[in-house]
């Protein structure tokens, strides 16, 4: 049997329904990812500028740890030496 053109107009016209419904399906997963991407996104830059800020606190007490152990350093050198200046003024003075 021959299909009449309204018949086959309608055969088109629902298919071509189907395929807007998919098309508009796969647009709405498009827009959901992208949704989620920018979220994503947004939150992983807030985690980085977190991170940044530890860092910078980090380094800070690096910083001043390695001042310290720095200055320990020079007063323990200070100390032998004026000890080692005193062992050598009695020695020579005997």
């Amino acid at each position: 049997m021959a299909a009449t053109i309204e018949e086959r107009l309608a055969a088109l016209e629902a298919s071509y329904a189907g395929i807007s419904d998919r098309l508009g399906a796969v647009e709405q997963r498009l827009t959901s990812l992208e949704q989620r991407l920018t979220t994503e996104v947004g939150q992983l830059r807030s985690e980085m500028g977190q991170l940044r800020g530890e860092m910078g606190q980090l380094r800070q007490e690096m910083r001043t740890q390695f001042y310290w152990v720095m200055s320990a350093l020079a007063a323990l050198l200070t100390i032998t030496v004026s000890f080692m200046g005193a062992a050598i003024g009695l020695l020579t003075a005997r």
